[in-house]
This record gives structure tokens, sequence and C-alpha cells, in this order.
């Protein structure tokens, strides 16, 4: 089934690229391509309506994100989402968002954008039990790209970006509990207490603490079992 829609290329190939890794991405972590798989240029070019270049381009990409090995002449093998893939996410996001909070706070805060992250997070706390598990992700992947988008043009933030993209989706088939969540709010709460008074020692503590809550509720004893049922 194709559903990477099919374009004019030129002058669009990195944004195809982009699209392709995200389903190529959401494929794997899902388990619809099971890990160990050998796939081809050719195939996934086939599968999702586009040419090979920027199936090549996405293979890349995923490559550089642990979920695919090159075999020269041969394709690419899909890896498992392990534990340890998971937990050096985390680790990578800690000390990313550590450094980002810093950078942000002295570049400053505008109270537009203030007030854009205590929307977001309000959003959060309105979510149900019922909606929280297809609405969660998003909004929270939307707060923390906010948080740090005083910085938006270091090279940090752009490791960032992809780091917390590629946990948004692996958490869209290994949810964290209603009570993480919940949690969640809270912790965002703080920071954004902490960014208003220019408080940047509770502001990078509250972005450490929340980033290790983060990890100790991603890696359950459940998650290999979890990822056999996708």
């Amino acid at each position: 089934m194709i559903r990477v829609k099919k374009e004019v290329e030129a002058g669009f190939g990195a944004t195809i690229a982009n699209r392709v890794a995200d389903q190529l991405r959401d494929d794997i972590v899902s388990h619809r391509i099971k890990p160990g798989s050998r796939i081809t240029a050719k195939e996934i070019a086939d599968k999702y309506g586009v040419s090979s270049m920027p199936v090549r381009e996405a293979f890349s990409m995923l490559c550089g994100e642990n979920l695919l090995e090159m075999n020269p002449y041969r394709g690419a093998t899909v890896i498992a989402v392990t534990p340890e893939l998971v937990a050096q996410l985390n680790d990578l996001q800690y000390a990313l968002e550590s450094l980002l909070i810093e950078l942000s706070m002295k570049k400053g805060y505008s109270e537009e954008l203030l007030h854009q992250l205590e929307d977001v997070n309000a959003q959060m706390a309105a979510l149900t039990e019922k909606d929280w598990r297809e609405k969660r992700t998003p909004l929270n992947m939307k707060f923390h790209m906010l948080a740090y988008s005083p910085c938006a043009d270091h090279m940090a933030y752009q490791l960032f970006a992809r780091n917390i993209k590629q946990l948004a989706f692996i958490r869209k088939y290994h949810e964290v509990d209603y009570q993480r969540m919940s949690q969640s709010v809270w912790e965002h709460s703080q920071l954004i207490h902490a960014i208003r008074n220019n408080d940047v020692i509770s502001a990078v503590t509250i972005v450490k603490l929340h980033t290790l809550n983060s990890k100790q509720y991603a890696l359950t004893e459940n998650f290999e079992e979890d990822q056999k049922e996708n």
C-alpha cells in the first residue's frame, strides 16, 4: 500500500526524503516491517510511490538513528527497537535539554512564547483518559520544541528536534501510563514558573528531573513484550 504521496521531486528531494523516513520509521517501530527484514531502495520506492533517490536518503537517516544497517549492494537490514536504544535516546535528550534550557534562558522568552507554553500545557492537562494516548505525544513534543525555540538556530536544537521526533515515533507504540502524563504536566508548569522568575538553576534542575523521569517510565519491564505485540 502506498502511503507517501508522490510529488514532483525537482526542488523537493529533501522534503520527500523526510516524508519517506517518517513513514519508514513508523513502519519499523510499529513492526509493520519486522526486525531482521532486508529491504531495498527499489522495494520501498515502489511501496511508497516515490523514486529511489529520496528512499536512499531516508535509509541514510535511519542508519544514523540505528534503525537500519546498510548492506553493500543488498539494501538494508531492519534493526529492532530495544530498551538499550530507548535508554540512549533518553540519555541524549537529557544532555541536549539541559544545555538548551540554559541557552534559551540567556536569550530570553517573550510573553507571547510563555503564553504559548502555558496554553499547550493546559491542553495536556485537559486530556481525559479516553483521548490522552492519541494526543499526549504531539502536545508534549510541541511543548518541548517551543520551550527551546529561543535558540532554534543552534546546532544542539537541530539534534534535539531529530532525537525527540524519534522518541515520539517509539512512544506511539509504547506509551507511558496516565499517571506519567499528569506528572509531566506538573513538571512543565514548574519549568514555566522558573522561566518566568528567570531562575536558571531551578529551570535546569527541573529539566533534568523531567528527562530522567521520562527515561524511567519509558524503560518498563514490559517494553520488549509491548514491541512484540505491535
